[in-house]
């Protein structure tokens, strides 16, 4: 444990050195033959398992370990968590994780966790019955009028508010499915994490996510990124929380707007008529034509109704 520790700290360093130029980078240099720097590969494999749920050393070890071997007389030196921040920053779903008090982490994917989680706004209403909050994927979202917009918020603000859901952008690499994994094996086993976020989030996105339709929607408005094929990225959606249910699902008052929204019938309505009349000038102006049709039959129709005379009463008419 100590031969790791001491291994992880000198490597965050020495990607700290690579990207930060200054006085601290030349106390911590990489030395030409380096194979962990001189073979590409081996960063993003150490990304990968640093990040297992497995691999886990306490942070209170390499926190003992960092302070020791921490020169008394430096004193612009990054912490233990900016160092931490710095290494998965490019691999952490192309978020840009903000630091947090590094006092209760309790080891790299814990700190990890609790970095994207920084800033999430909690959703009022928690649901003790995940298999009951489900909300139609995309495509039918698209066809009951649901518009979808991309923001820059913290990965896990998912809202929906007067037919708009706003999706913070989702960046999946190859490796990204070993993150969400182990993320969510985490919440499944650690017996102090209450409110499953990650779980509940990969919920979300596998009801929107179900084929390569799907994908290209979210593609195109820009929301998703990706270096997957779509069928792939579909797949790797639908069996994201395979086998797991999160005994607090985070995006209650979510999945019930958007219910709500989809089970309107004048919303479809609206959208088919968009659709099919309103998605050029020409249908527009036959759709025009049409109604200024019938509107003129109906005039015509009540005009002749008003000039129509009943026959007078023949009453004391006296017949031969």
């Amino acid at each position: 444990m100590v031969v790791d520790g001491c291994f992880i700290i000198e490597l965050f360093r020495k990607c700290f050195t690579a990207v930060t130029p200054g006085k601290y980078a030349r106390k911590v240099f990489i030395e030409r033959d380096d194979p962990v720097f001189n073979m590409s590969w081996m960063i993003t494999a150490f990304r990968y398992d640093l990040l297992l749920l497995e691999n886990q050393i306490p942070w209170r070890v390499l926190d003992c370990l960092f302070m020791l071997t921490r020169e008394n007389d430096e004193t612009n030196e990054p912490s233990l968590s900016e160092l931490t921040l710095n290494y998965f920053r490019s691999y952490i779903l192309g978020k840009h994780p903000k630091k947090i008090e590094e006092v209760g982490s309790k080891h790299l994917l814990d700190f990890t966790r609790k970095c994207l989680l920084r800033g999430t706004q909690k959703d009022s209403n928690i649901h003790r019955n995940p298999v009951q909050a489900q909300i139609p994927c995309v495509t039918e979202l698209i066809q009951a009028g649901v518009k979808f917009q991309r923001t820059n918020d913290s990965m896990l603000n998912i809202t929906f508010e007067n037919g708009v859901m706003k999706i913070p952008t989702i960046v999946v690499c190859e490796n990204g499915e070993s993150l969400f994994r182990n993320l969510i094996v985490y919440e499944q086993c650690e017996a102090s994490v209450y409110e499953m976020e990650i779980t509940s989030y990969a919920m979300v996105l596998d009801n929107l996510i179900n084929t390569s339709s799907d994908v290209d929607i979210l593609v195109q408005k820009g929301i998703l990124f990706t270096h997957l094929s779509k069928e792939d990225i579909a797949s790797f959606f639908s069996k994201l929380y395979n086998n797991t249910i999160p005994g607090d699902f985070s995006y209650k008052e979510l999945t019930d707007k958007v219910n709500e929204h989809y089970h309107r019938r004048c919303n479809r309505w609206k959208t088919i008529l968009a659709r099919d009349y309103f998605n050029n000038p020409w249908s527009t102006l036959a759709f025009a034509g049409a109604l200024l049709g019938l509107g003129l039959t109906f005039i015509q129709t009540f005009y002749a109704i008003l000039a129509y005379r009943a026959p007078e009463s023949d009453e004391g008419y006296n017949y031969p």
